[in-house]
Formats: structure tokens, sequence, C-alpha cells
């Protein structure tokens, strides 16, 4: 995960009469089909036929074409051109750690845009791949023709999708696989395309162009997964960002220098620098950036980013939704094993158990914790089917969860889980008690685990109009910016419109000088934000509707990742109406 708000992070071969080579390409805007395969980046080259094989690892339901046409013509004019599309998949080794290019096998490139396009290069029609990679037009005889299948996901009725394998690197041009123009004839009707993964036996020794539609593949799943739940909404346009230069270096994202993979709140950046780390075969990578894309599109998440990792003490809204993305990650493809593949030829890399219950540092602040709750209530039976992702989905799909007036939570999320569904509330309490969690609501009531922190229950305190002043501490014991007890959260209700005086005056802790902030949200969404500019004290005088709020008090110092000291200081906090 980058350290910036709302970013997250993980931690062709043709079957006919005459076969020649298919190519995959990088365009604009789209781009063919025919006998002719090769792959470039500015340059093309060749790239080695394989067998073909429609066999599917996931049963899925088919999605309609996407603005089919065809081309005018009289019956005894036309024939039926047809094909199936696919690419290499690499599997994990059994144990999960590296991929296994011994264990090669095609798989169906499934839902993505394929059209037909002419000597002049126009597109004559276009539709979609099925489940199995197929592919249908009918055209007219004798047209010099090729098939060219984007590495895209669209579908242009409700709900909408629109999702994109593009390369950071080269203006963000569209992945595309074509052939060569050849003529239609019964003999030419025939016209299978294969992205080869570019894997000699040693090293990457051809282009990989399998691996955009390995990318687009995941996408697939998780979109299935997500129009079986019910999702009836569209989804914003996405570009899924993958290049053999993403790197792990920090810098220049239009050069590859991404970090790590990661959603930036307007399209997902993907490493692929072979021999360090590629994540285009990692799918539960994949689906965990792309779980954070429909937090945002479908649900609700108040995660402020920045760096996290499995046992440590976090926010509790970082680990909501870097619990949830785990979660979700193995949901969509029932993998309960993370894999993660990385090093010299993919070797190496790590895995974890997504729903392991004995975690470090268990807590409604640590992201494993959550991603074990979530993932075992997805997997249960009890009183409910099990592998079945509709009351998740459910539950934050639902107004009152996108609604709340609690940041978002496990908390909340069991809040409104025992609304939905109550004949499942004892099960997720229980699962919820193995991780040392005990709030009985949204707002985390009764909650008795403080991570070793005295300071930081109440999870939330309450702050009364014209009351007596409520003391607060920042620290940053556990690291910045996104930690636990970084930052306090106090309860709030304007009973009425008005300008009220909010201050912030340090009361004790170290002695070094102190930048008390704050910030008012309404359910979820930054209201107001005071910054300081008074050392030991922040004033703010804010014209406040009615309502219910949350205000977060923090010590910028313990925010500010730059900054080498870690203190703990404490504030009087006071709200007076003027």
């Amino acid at each position: 995960m980058r350290g910036v708000l709302a970013v997250y992070s993980k931690r062709f071969c043709l079957v006919c009469i005459k076969c020649v080579c298919v190519t995959l390409i990088l365009v604009a805007c789209g781009g063919g089909g025919g006998n002719n395969q090769t792959f470039s980046n500015s340059t093309s080259g060749a790239l080695g036929s394989s067998s073909l094989s429609s066999n599917a690892a996931f049963s899925l339901a088919s999605f309609s074409s996407a603005n089919s046409s065809v081309s005018s013509s009289s019956s005894a004019d036309s024939i039926v051109l047809s094909g199936i599309i696919t690419y290499d998949h690499i599997p994990h080794n059994t144990n999960n750690v590296g991929l296994n290019y011994s264990k090669v096998e095609p798989r169906p490139v499934r839902g993505a845009v394929v059209e037909l396009v002419d000597e002049s290069g126009q597109i004559k029609a276009s539709t979609a791949t099925a489940n199995d990679g197929s592919y249908s037009f009918i055209t007219q005889k004798n047209l010099l023709i090729k098939v060219r299948v984007k590495a895209q996901l669209l579908n242009v009725t409700a709900p909408t999708w629109d999702f994109k394998v593009t390369d950071n690197t080269s203006n963000n041009a569209l992945y595309v696989l074509e052939g060569a123009l050849v003529a239609t004839t019964t003999q030419s009707a025939k016209r299978n395309l294969h992205a080869s993964s570019g894997w000699d036996g040693t090293g990457y020794a051809a282009p990989r162009a399998a691996a955009p539609f390995s990318v687009l593949d995941s996408i697939y799943v998780g979109l299935n997964r997500i129009i079986a739940a019910g999702n009836k909404q569209g989804l914003s346009p996405l570009e899924l960002r993958w290049s053999t230069k993403n790197s792990a270096a920090d810098g220049d994202i239009t050069k590859g220098e991404i970090g790590t993979s990661f959603y930036d709140g307007s399209a997902i950046y993907i490493l692929g620098d072979a021999n360090n780390d590629t994540d285009e075969y990692d799918p539960h990578v994949l689906l965990h950036e792309w779980g954070h894309y429909i937090e945002d599109e479908l649900f609700r998440s108040d995660s402020i980013g920045g760096d996290h990792s499995d046992g440590q003490l976090l926010d509790f809204r970082v680990a909501m939704s870097e619990g949830f993305a785990n979660a979700f990650s193995g949901m969509m493809i029932d993998k309960i094993n993370y894999a993660d593949a990385s090093g010299i030829g993919q070797s190496s890399g790590f895995t974890f158990s997504i729903g392991r219950k004995n975690r470090l540092n268990k807590g409604y602040f640590s992201e494993g914790s959550i991603g074990s709750i979530l993932y075992n209530y997805y997997a249960s039976n009890i009183n409910k089917t099990a592998n079945d992702f509709l009351p998740i989905f459910n539950v934050l799909n639902n107004t009152k969860y996108s609604a709340s007036e609690a940041f978002t939570s496990i908390f909340l999320f069991q809040s409104q889980l025992t609304n939905q569904f109550p004949e499942h509330a004892s099960m997720f309490s229980s699962l919820m008690q193995e991780q040392n969690i005990f709030g009985t609501d949204e707002y985390a009531s009764d909650e008795s685990n403080n991570g070793g922190l005295s300071i930081t229950l109440p999870v939330y305190k309450t702050l009364i109009v014209n009351g007596a002043a409520i003391n607060v501490c920042s620290t940053a014991d556990y690291g910045k910016h996104n930690k636990l007890g970084n930052s306090q959260f106090l309860k709030l209700n304007i009973s009425q419109t008005g300008v009220y005086n909010i201050r912030a005056n340090k009361s004790g802790g170290a002695n070094i000088i102190s930048k008390p902030e704050f910030i008012l949200y309404q359910k979820g969404r930054a209201i107001t934000y005071v910054e300081n500019t008074l050392n030991d004290n922040v004033i703010g005088n804010l014209n406040i509707p009615r309502g219910n709020y949350v205000l977060e008090v923090y010590d910028l110092n313990n925010h500010d990742s730059d900054n080498t000291d870690e203190n703990m200081t404490c504030f009087n906090v006071r709200i007076a109406a003027n």
C-alpha cells in the first residue's frame, strides 16, 4: 500500500487450412484476428503456437455479447466465422509459493471484446467471447478480414462495466491480440487465437502475450460473483495498468516505477517485473486491489490508506478495508490460501491462510483478524449456505451500511449483519470473539481489547456541546499515519445548526512541541479539516448543521511518516456553541 489517502496495495495461434501466426499489440483505442500472431510494444515479435483447450477453471454464468453487429449480405453470400480464444495460464506450485511453469495450461479468454476488422481498418462486427472462449460472427464471403480480441470486458446495457488492461509505460495503450487479414471462405471460417506466456523453460524469451488476458480473467471471475450476488448497479470504467516494466522501484509511474501493485482510486497498477515481482498470475493480489475498487463503487470504505501488513496494529478503518480485501480475494476464487509469487524465475513469494484463526495481535485493529472473520463467515454452513457471497454483498451494499454515522469497521458490519441475518448473529459473534473482538454495536460499545494501549478505549469517546473537556492522547507506539493510537475518535451530536468553537489544548505527554489537528466527519465523509497553526493548540470555529458527527483528533507528529519522533501527547478537547 502506498502511503497516501485512498490508495491501496498488496503487500496466440490460429487453427485453419493455412496456419500462420497471430499478434498481440498495444493500441490507443483498440485493435484484429486472422492467422498471423505477434506481440508488440513498439516492435513486433513472433509467438510460438500451442495446443488449444477450452477447459475452464471456473463454472460461471455467460455474459451477453457487447454491441454485436454484422455485415449486410444475403444468406447465400454469408458464412459463419467462429473460433476459440485462449491464453497460457501459469498456476502456483502446490504449496502456493512461486509459479509452476511446468504446469502451463491453455485457458479460455472469457467475456473479452472481439472484433472483425477489414483491410481498411473498419470494424465490421463486434461481440464478446463466451465462457469457453468461443465467439462467432456472420459475415460476407471473400472479404479480407482479421479477428481482434481486446483485453477488455465491456457491457453497455445495465449493469454496465468497462474494464481494460493497459500499459502505463506506453501512454495507457490497450493490449490487443489480433490475427492477419485472411479472405473469408469456408476454409478460413475457423479462426482460433492463442496468447502465449512467452516462457521458454528457463525465462521469458518471447513477448508475454498471455499476461494481460490473465489479469482480465481474474476480473471476469470477480465480476461474475458480484453479478450472481445480485448487483444491478453500473460500474465505473477502470483500467488495470500492467507492464513488464512495472517494478518495485518508487518514482515515475509512466516508467513503471510503481513500488507495488495498488489501487489509487482511479486505476489499478500491477507489477510485471520478471525475476523480481510479477502479479499477472496472482489472482489474490489482483482481486484484493479490485476489491478496493468494488468498495468505492458498491459499498463504502473509510480507510485512510497507508502502509499495512498482517500483524500490525492498525487504525480500525484501515484494518476493515484491508481485511475485507484479503477475504474478498479468497471468496471470489474460493481459495483460502493467499498466494503472491515473486523472485528469480517467479519461484518464490509468500502465502498465508486468510481464514487462519491463530493470528498475531488479534483485535478489531488487525487486518488478519478481520480477514479471518469474514472468510470463515463466508465459508460457514451454520444456518447458511457455505461459500455464498450473497449475505456479505447484501450487508455491504445496504444503504444502512453506507449511510451509517459510524465509521466502517467490523463493528458496523456485525451490527448490520445482525439486523439483516439474525440467524447468523451467534455464529458471527463467536468468530469475532475468537479474534478478541467484543464490541456489541457499530460504535464498539463494550469493547475490552485495547491492543496494549489503554488510551484506545473506548473506541469512540463522547464529546458533549458545552460539556466538560474530554482528554484524549495520540501515540506512535505502533507506527505512524494509520496505526492504532495515532488518532482518537469522538462522537458528537449537534442538536441545533450554528457556529461552534472546537479546540484541543495540550494537557500532557512528551515534553515536545505538539501539533494537534482535527477532522470533522459525517457518515464517514470529511466535512471540515482544521490544520495546526499554533504549537500545542488547535482552534476552529465551524458552522455545523444539526446532526450526528465523529471528530478525529490527533497529533500531526504521529501522522507524519517523515517525523522520526515516537511520543505520546495528550489533549483536552472541548466544543462550545458560539
